[in-house]
């Protein structure tokens, strides 16, 4: 859905935060302006969750969740961006736009969704018709409870039951081969999907059905067949199970991935609701960042044969890209011969909960299979590990978690890397003699370029008491034009502003939604300072004169470079002495 960015300007203006929030989380007035209250996206004693109502901004100072109004429903609710603007569109009285939205394709979906739904229940209801399938159920120990919570089914043997019942005309026909249910033959006609199997409805994470799995009772290959990528159902960004851990858990400690529906509907009857599916396809960045809307906590859970470290280092190259500083990710491997259903089953759910909080962390995982792959008795086996490892943790995001990675590698190598610490490049929380809480060497700043800068200390400072105070632009003096790290972001976001000198910090939060820059303002929105309230504006103009000096003895000094190497042309000159000029205008 293509929601106006206008749109979303208006519902933000019209819906304030503290409101928003208040409902769901009860806060307490600390100040004038902002509110706090124990974090409702991670377990705490102490109230760290701060929300500022003109800035219609929230931050945990515990876990790091911040954002606006939208972000906040997104991560209470687990909605998608589009179901959170819908949301809150209902709560400020507004209608969404829907000249954006595909109407026609959602009508067709709509009749999808209706029509996979019938068809599960079809199924469902052909299962109580069936001693076998029963039969077949009770032999694996399902409860007729947890058949029904997952909605099992049974297709029965025999080539046309379904297109029989649902297919009765070249419209309805087209329907079920939209969703995967018949196949088309070459010589003509149709006959259905499944037959003589075990039913397994999927659905997402809204409780939509989107597809089946189907397995043979006896003998029959394949053993397990998953519906085709449909406008339902694409594999590689669906879960099993998702939909009834989300109605099992109000939050998540964590989830855990393993491989078949079997395994997700074992691990339910015995008291682990937290378990999902990847149904036969490899995890994908799209199943790990639908994952991390709900927890911080996964556990991969593998066979421990060679197949199955191969798929679990396979799902860890797709989560290092992912791996943030608040993220715990570990590998279950089990003993040969066992499924995650066949040793729950063994052993109960306390042996298997202490298998959980021994399994190998990502870091240990990552370690040992490049160690083992190095002969690292000679010099150069241990360089070869040490190069591969740095490929791996050079792909996780910068941070305190990739520092940590670095230091370890060093140490299991022996040789020194000659990393920067995040903490060098990010900043930690000194205050320098203006009392703004500063990094000692500028924060660093991912430029439209894709190169990192470090910002000059004026810089950083301006840009983060403007975000946080868009109504400063107004008083922004024209900057000069260079080549100074964040300058041209900073006149950007200036214009920005000044299109709408009201936008609040939430506002601006949106601007940048899915942009490079999104998190860096989001850093510069909660960065703690102690300049007064009274002081801020006196701040701003502060750091924008800094700003002009850099910018001037920037140019001043290249064209000095520039003269002492092959002279200056007669315009140059001029241009030296006007720069030298202005630059004394702001001392």
């Amino acid at each position: 859905m293509s929601i106006p960015r206008e749109f979303i300007d208006l519902l933000l203006a019209k819906v304030d935060i503290v409101d928003l929030i208040n409902t769901h989380v009860p806060l307490k007035k600390k100040s004038a302006s902002n509110y706090f209250a124990r974090c409702p996206f991670h377990n705490e004693k102490s109230a760290s969750f701060s929300v500022s109502q003109p800035k219609q901004f929230y931050y945990c100072f515990g876990c790091g969740a911040h954002g606006n109004a939208v972000d906040f429903l997104m991560q209470q609710d687990r909605l998608s961006f589009p179901e959170a603007v819908e949301s809150l569109a209902r709560v400020a009285g507004l209608e969404v736009p829907r000249k954006a939205m595909p109407h026609k394709k959602d009508e067709s979906l709509t009749t999808l969704y209706d029509l996979a739904a019938t068809v599960a229940e079809y199924y469902y209801e052909q299962l109580k018709q069936s001693p076998r399938a029963i039969a077949y159920l009770k032999n694996r120990g399902i409860s007729g409870e947890v058949a029904r919570l997952f909605h099992l089914g049974y297709a029965q043997s025999g080539w046309s039951h379904v297109l029989d019942m649902f297919g009765t005309n070249d419209i309805d026909r087209k329907k079920l081969l939209d969703t995967g249910l018949i196949i088309r033959k070459d010589e003509g006609g149709y006959y259905d999907r499944f037959r003589d199997r075990i039913m397994y409805p999927i659905r997402d994470h809204r409780g939509r059905y989107i597809g089946f799995g189907g397995r043979v009772l006896d003998q029959g290959e394949p053993k397990y067949l998953n519906s085709p990528e449909t406008p339902l159902f694409q594999k590689g960004h669906e879960l099993y199970g998702l939909y009834q851990a989300l109605k099992a858990n109000r939050k998540f400690e964590r989830v855990m991935v393993v491989e078949g529906y079997m395994d997700v509907i074992a691990l339910f009857q015995h008291g682990v609701t937290y378990a999902v599916a990847t149904m036969g396809t490899a995890t994908t960045a799209h199943h790990l960042e639908r994952l991390l809307r709900y927890t911080t906590e996964i556990v991969f859970c593998f066979d421990g044969d060679q197949a199955g470290r191969t798929a679990a280092w396979r799902a860890l190259e797709v989560t290092l890209p992912l791996m943030n500083d608040s993220m715990q990710v570990r590998f279950l491997f089990l003993p040969e011969g066992d499924d995650p259903d066949s040793l729950i089953r063994k052993e109960g759910k306390p042996a298997f909960d202490q298998r959980i909080r021994s399994a190998s962390s990502l870091s240990d995982f990552l370690f040992q299979t490049k160690w083992k792959e190095a002969d690292t008795t000679t010099m150069e086996g241990r360089t070869q590990f040490a190069t591969e490892a740095k490929k791996c943790i050079d792909r996780v995001p910068a941070g305190i978690y990739q520092d940590i990675l670095y230091s370890e590698l060093e140490k299991r190598a022996r040789v020194d890397l000659g990393h920067v610490p995040s903490a060098a490049r990010l900043g930690d929380s000194s205050p320098d003699e203006t009392g703004l809480l500063r990094p000692k060497n500028g924060l660093a700043m991912t430029v439209s370029s894709g190169l990192q800068s470090r910002l000059p200390q004026p810089i950083h400072k301006a840009l983060m008491l403007l975000v946080q105070n868009p109504q400063l632009a107004g008083l922004a003096i024209e900057l000069p034009a260079g080549n100074l790290p964040g300058l041209a972001f900073m006149n950007q976001l200036i214009d920005i502003i000044k299109q709408n000198l009201k936008i609040t910090t939430g506002a601006l939060l949106e601007y940048w939604r899915g942009q490079k820059e999104e998190k860096f303002i989001a850093k510069l929105a909660h960065w703690e300072h102690a300049v007064p309230e009274t002081g801020i504006e006196h701040e701003f103009l502060g750091a924008l004169r800094q700003i002009n000096v850099l910018a001037y003895d920037n140019e001043i000094n290249r064209l000095l470079a520039k003269a002492a190497q092959e002279g200056l042309s007669n315009e140059e000159k001029t241009e030296l002495a006007a720069c030298i000029a202005r630059k004394k205008a702001y001392t």
